[in-house]
Order: structure tokens, then C-alpha cells, then sequence
């Protein structure tokens, strides 16, 4: 599949603009991916470097431009992680709490709406 980039468009004039949505919702699957494997490697990481990730995580922002299933999914999601980072701070969450178990539900269902 074909699919126009910001680079095409200054090579291309003629190159169709992808629908916003569409974008966003591109980019969200991404952040989507990438949270997933940060929770990942915080869950076999220190608490110290697991700290830093999640919060890391928990700075991201909602991305612009998705679809409505996806945003609600991006937002519950983050706010899993967030919630997860802010329970972290200063003591030893094992993977297995409920809020390790939340935050991995959230961003796997938010993986889910992009394959529907």
C-alpha cells in the first residue's frame, strides 16, 4: 500500500493529504506500540528505572486529530499509566498489582480499536 508522507507532499504538489483522522490515528498506534514495550521493560526493569519510565510515560499527551474510538481508548489508556506512575512513586509495585494489571489492560485495548 502506497501511502503519502509529509516528504511526498513537498516532492509531489499533487499527492492527496491522508485523512486527519487517519493520521492521528496513525500516530496514536504508534505511542499505542511504544507504551507497550515501555511497560514492558519497566516490569523487568529496577524500581528505580521503572520510576523513570513510567514517568516518562506519563507525560505523554493525547494525540490530535484520532478518531473518537481511539481517543477514548489513548486517553484511558494514559490515564492507566499515569495513575500507575503515581502509585510507583517512592515503593516497589510488583507487576502483578492491579494497577500493573490496568495500565497493560488499557494500552492493549487501545491496540485492539486500531485493528477493528
Amino acid at each position: 500500500m502506497n501511502k503519502t508522507n509529509e516528504f511526498d507532499l513537498l516532492t509531489r504538489p499533487n499527492a492527496q493529504v491522508p485523512e486527519l483522522a487517519s493520521t492521528g490515528d496513525e500516530q496514536s498506534l504508534v505511542k499505542a506500540r511504544y507504551s507497550r514495550s515501555i511497560l514492558k521493560v519497566a516490569a523487568i526493569s529496577t524500581d528505580q528505572e521503572a520510576r523513570i519510565l513510567l514517568n516518562g510515560l506519563a507525560t505523554e499527551q493525547i494525540t490530535a486529530n484520532t478518531s473518537s474510538p481511539m481517543a477514548e481508548a489513548e486517553r484511558a489508556a494514559l490515564t492507566a499509566i499515569r495513575d500507575l506512575a503515581g502509585y510507583q512513586l517512592g515503593r516497589s509495585v510488583p507487576q502483578s498489582s492491579s494497577e500493573w494489571m490496568r495500565a497493560a489492560r488499557a494500552v492493549q485495548l487501545w491496540l485492539n480499536v486500531h485493528d477493528q
